[in-house]
């Protein structure tokens, strides 16, 4: 709006100015919120991408224990693990099915923190005991 005084001099009001300043910082905030989300998701995926095959090797040697030893060792059990100063933290556990003797079922959890959330990676397999004769 122009002021309509009587000299020549046009001016925005100052609540124009205001206006036009709240809708401007409005739209900077939410840029930037987007922006940084984008690099919290980069920082989760980056992360996941680490640890990923540690988690698949880990199940792969408890698959091979109890197909070979019908037991695991402790070692495989409860891990921490520290890439780039970040804390995981593993958690393998097996129980026998009920159906099937010698059938067993593990399960395991890979956790860290990421900003403010608790992330975590689950994955279940399958392990059958071999007997020898």
């Amino acid at each position: 709006m122009i002021s309509k005084t009587g000299n020549k001099n046009r001016a925005f009001t100052l609540i124009e100015v205001m206006f036009t300043t709240v809708i401007f910082s409005l739209a900077t905030v939410l840029i930037y919120e987007t922006y940084f989300r984008s690099l919290d998701l980069l920082n989760y995926c980056n992360d996941y991408f680490k640890v990923v095959s540690w988690v698949d090797d880990k199940m792969w040697q408890a698959q091979n224990e109890l197909t070979r030893f019908n037991t695991m060792s402790k070692a495989l059990k409860d891990d921490v693990l520290n890439l780039d100063n970040k804390r995981f933290t593993w958690k393998l556990s097996y129980s026998e099915t009920g159906g099937v003797p010698y059938l067993y079922r593990i399960d395991s959890t890979l956790s860290w923190s990421e900003g403010r959330k608790n992330v975590a990676i689950s994955r279940m397999a399958y392990a059958v005991y071999e007997e020898e004769e």
